[in-house]
């Protein structure tokens, strides 16, 4: 009987390990193929609604504002409502400004390391550079049909503030519908993207502000 038992638990470990292989296969290839797609996106032009989930507030606090993007790293990300502000990016040189001030203040993400890090993820979650949000966080797909993912990061230093990034894809997987920010109190921000034209022209002077 005591054979038969370890026999038992024996095959039952090799089959658990079987599926975690198959699945953990799966969200790879799974996380290539959301990676292809997204290589054929050349810009990106939309609006977006961010809505702030405090426990200290009753209300949600809501800002509205727009985003850009063109290959290879040139962003745009602009509130409108009920604030002005917003950054834009050109490489390694950006500006930002705040519209309480007259003038627009320029950075460079090697010594502004609050741009670095801001930039960085977006244009990470915007091309789904897949080796890269690895590095930082332990992935996990929730949902295939239409993608969602839960990102979990890594550092301890930003699991002080950071609990968990969840992205829900479009139905085609191109680009994201919104992305929430979970923070270890439970305050969560969720920023929901519409209007939506991907490969357009830009504007002229998108990435430029006197």
């Amino acid at each position: 009987m005591a054979n038969l038992i370890k026999t038992v638990l024996l095959v039952f470990m090799l089959l658990m390990f079987s599926a975690g292989s198959a699945f953990a296969d799966k969200q790879s290839n799974f996380l290539e193929e959301l990676q292809n797609k997204s290589q054929s996106i050349i810009s990106i032009s939309c609006e977006f609604n961010q809505q702030s989930h405090i426990a200290l507030f009753a209300d949600v606090i809501e800002s509205k504002g727009k985003f850009r993007f063109a290959r290879p790293d040139n962003l745009r990300w602009e509130y409108t409502e009920p604030f002005v502000s917003g950054f834009l990016l050109k490489g390694q040189e950006g500006l930002k400004w705040d519209g309480a001030a007259k003038d627009s203040t320029r950075f460079n993400t090697e010594t502004s390391p609050e741009m670095a890090i801001i930039s960085e993820q977006i244009l990470a979650w915007t091309t789904m550079n897949i080796p890269w949000l690895q590095s930082l966080y332990d992935i996990k797909v929730t949902n295939c049909a239409p993608a969602v993912m839960e990102l979990t990061p890594k550092s301890g230093k930003t699991k002080q503030f950071l609990k968990l990034i969840r992205i829900f894809f479009t139905p085609e997987e191109t680009h994201l519908k919104s992305i929430e920010l979970h923070e270890p109190s439970g305050d969560y921000t969720k920023i929901i993207f519409f209007n939506v034209q991907l490969n357009q022209k830009l504007a002229q002077g998108t990435f430029l502000k006197e």
